[in-house]
């Protein structure tokens, strides 16, 4: 048995309860979450913006220590401090051989369904299977994850801030990194400075960009922004796109990355982004946000590229290590992004604050 926050119906607040944990399973670790970070993904589950079986374990950026391992677990053992990755990269389809471990085809099926590898879930309620979310379900004091998923940490680096890891920081840093390859010197736009966007801010500071402009509503935000490297901030408006090209001789910005969603962020993205420029599109859009432009005079004549990054296109057994070390280098600012601390007990409230947009993150301790 293990208390988590359950998600019950939509439209109600997350429930604790004692559920039923089964043991690992070949190739699953249990996991003693020591910290959980909130993202503005689970709220999207919680409001069912992002459609999700129910009931589910929310909470998918956690990181904690290892209480058990099942069958032939061999990169990890009890005892060792781990952050969770939401995708659990298998290492053996298409995708992961081809070097996009992203997308992998495993993973991917197993993250749509909320289950684990194998089709299956390790929390019940009263013998009824409950979801969880991206294969994790770290709103909970214990779960069951694949192994591929705990990535070990040294202790030097606190949960609250390795937690972050997990999902904020690869996802914007990644984007910013691995997808657009920022290069030194380039101009780059970041277009919603949440706990995405500000490590997106953060990796192309550490990317080497010469210009950083970070763009949001809230002055907390764009402060923390300058903090971790933009060298420009806006508040969005009319006339946001022209505001940006402005401030790089008219032209655009070599990079814009939009970490929103929204029609009008993504259409100020494109057309903030110089000719021959690169648009990453980063945010969570539901189905009904659709990309329009003409082929020709938007896409042949400009010779734009605008692509998708799903999880900062990360490998995460090789991008973790490398955070890690930038943070024990003093390079990468994490606890700074930890703005409110929450018991387990507050979780709702911890979901109030994502919610209301504050701060870059909330994070859950248990």
């Amino acid at each position: 048995m293990t208390q988590a926050a359950v998600l019950e119906r939509v439209g109600t607040p997350l429930r604790l309860v004692e559920v039923e944990l089964e043991p690992p399973r070949e190739g699953e670790v249990e996991v003693e979450i020591a910290a959980t970070g909130v993202c503005h993904s689970d709220v999207s589950v919680l409001k069912q913006w992002l459609p999700h079986p129910l009931p589910v374990v929310l909470g998918h950026e956690g990181a904690g220590v290892i209480t058990a391992v099942g069958g032939g677990v061999v990169d990890v053992e009890v005892g060792d401090r781990v952050v969770l990755s939401w995708l659990a990269q298998c290492g053996d389809c298409f995708y992961c051989v081809a070097g996009q471990p992203q997308l992998c085809e495993k993973a991917g099926v197993a993250f749509a369904r909320g289950t684990l590898m194998d089709g299956s879930t390790r929390f019940s309620l009263r013998g009824q299977p409950m979801y969880q979310m991206a294969g994790l379900g770290t709103f909970a004091r214990r779960c069951v994850v694949p192994a591929r998923s705990a990535i070990k940490i040294p202790e030097s680096i606190p949960f609250p801030s390795a937690a972050l890891i997990g999902c904020g920081v690869l996802t914007g840093w990644g984007a910013a990194v691995n997808t657009a390859a920022i290069g030194v010197g380039e101009s780059v736009a970041v277009v919603g400075c949440g706990g995405v966007g500000l490590n997106a801010v953060q990796g192309a500071h550490l990317a080497g960009a010469g210009t950083i402009v970070a763009i949001d509503l809230h002055d907390e935000r764009l402060d923390m922004a300058r903090s971790l490297g933009a060298t420009h901030v806006l508040r969005p408006g009319d006339g946001t796109a022209r505001r940006v090209r402005d401030l790089v001789g008219g032209r655009g910005v070599d990079v814009a990355l939009d970490v929103v969603g929204r029609p009008e962020t993504i259409r100020d993205s494109i057309s903030m982004t110089r000719r021959g420029g690169r648009v990453v599109l980063v945010g969570a859009a539901g189905d009904d946000v659709q990309l329009s432009l003409p082929a020709f005079t938007g896409v042949v004549m400009t010779e734009k590229v605008i692509r998708g990054s799903l999880y900062g296109s990360t490998h995460v057994r090789r991008d973790v290590p490398r955070l890690v070390q930038l943070y024990g280098a003093g390079r990468l600012k994490l606890d700074e992004l930890v703005t409110a601390v929450f018991p387990f007990d507050d979780v709702n409230d911890a979901v109030e604050y994502c919610l209301l947009e504050k701060g870059a993150r909330a994070v859950v301790t248990f």
